[in-house]
């Protein structure tokens, strides 16, 4: 199975016998009929009131390990007891085995915000947030594995102490270069930690400040080379900036097509067709994030369409999403709000994008 590794979305059915970006589907095809796959993969529990940002990385063996932050104390909140924890599926997601840990809580406070990356020696690389106050001190951290998540090295500090450094989880992206871009936030500014050596080191980009500020970036490079990042902002969308240089500088912030609630967007590109999907609370001056929703850009992010409500139960809200791609599945993790916050993943045919 050839697997394609990207960040943060949604999937469904396809348009029988139509064309997508130029890839013809076969009438015949189950994918272009099959309604998407839905599993509470982490449901709450007793003690564990919360479940919620995830990401998901194909292993060596065709397996996918997802990651995600459980919170086992009676407290949900983000500063709430957590660790970051583990399942694995043989089937392409359908089903998962027992959960396990993957980084224990060595923070004052809690471990949260998972993100993964192959690298160029095969080693897995795992970013987290090691959160040791509520609100001043929080640091982007680093551990590697060998041998495909059965252990992992030491952790590596990536960011200072005494400062609140914030990730997101599913993001991480290499550019063409080799260059890996890893997005964070903190004071209200928007940036990215650069390395040049395959994660050995680190060093900050330029930050953007629209606004009173913004937080929780995504990044994507486009087929020019240059980089897109789109930001959650409380402006009533997300900003976006472009970076001509590898994300070492930024353009002015300005408002995108993307509006919503201050919430983040997930960003990937579609391995057959090449378009951009973004997925996010489109939602402006709503009091919850209530729809998620999928849009698709043709142009490299200059304008969206196929506008779809992946969830829209008005009793509910939805956040955090992230997408991986898995041949022509998009696996999209979020997590909802209505009972205790669960882990939700759901499997969509590129195709049900663009209906």
């Amino acid at each position: 199975m050839r697997y394609v590794f990207v960040w943060s979305i949604s999937i469904i059915g396809l348009l029988a016998g139509g064309t997508l970006g130029g890839i013809a589907y076969s009438q015949d095809s189950k994918a272009d009929s099959v309604a998407p796959f839905h599993l509470v993969v982490a449901p709450v529990g007793e003690k564990n009131p919360r479940n919620s940002e995830a990401a998901i990385i194909p292993l060596n063996d065709d397996s996918l390990l997802l990651g995600w932050t459980e919170f086992y104390d009676e407290d949900g909140a983000d500063h709430g007891p957590a660790r970051i924890s583990g399942k694995l599926s043989k089937d392409g997601g359908k089903t998962w085995g027992e959960k396990f840990t993957l980084v224990e809580n060595d923070g004052g406070r809690n471990v949260m915000e998972v993100n993964f990356l192959r690298l160029k020696d095969d080693r897995i690389a795992l970013f987290y947030c090691q959160k040791n106050t509520e609100s001043t001190d929080c640091r982007v951290m680093m551990r590697t594995s060998r041998d495909e998540a059965k252990t992992w090295s030491a952790a590596k500090q990536i960011s200072p102490s005494g400062r609140y450094t914030g990730l997101t989880n599913g993001r991480c992206l290499r550019l063409k270069t080799g260059r890996i871009l890893l997005e964070t936030w903190d004071s209200g500014d928007s940036y990215c930690y650069l390395s040049d050596d395959d994660g050995e080191t680190w060093r900050e980009s330029d930050r953007i400040k629209p606004g009173d500020g913004s937080w929780e970036p995504a990044c994507i490079e486009l087929e020019d080379g240059r980089v897109l990042m789109l930001t959650r902002t409380g402006l009533g969308g997300q900003y976006q900036s472009h970076s001509n240089d590898g994300g070492e500088t930024w353009s002015e912030p300005i408002p995108s097509p993307l509006v919503g609630s201050a919430a983040p967007v997930s960003i990937s590109r579609i391995p057959k067709t090449g378009d951009l999907l973004a997925i996010w609370n489109h939602n402006p001056g709503a009091s919850k994030r209530n729809p998620l929703t999928s849009a698709i850009s043709k142009d490299e992010g200059e304008t969206w369409e196929k506008f779809r409500n992946i969830e829209e139960d008005p009793e509910d809200a939805w956040a955090y999403p992230a997408v991986t791609w898995v041949d022509d599945q998009a696996l999209l993790t979020y997590f909802n709000y209505r009972g205790g916050l669960s882990l939700q993943l759901k499997i969509f045919p590129a195709g049900w994008f663009y209906e």
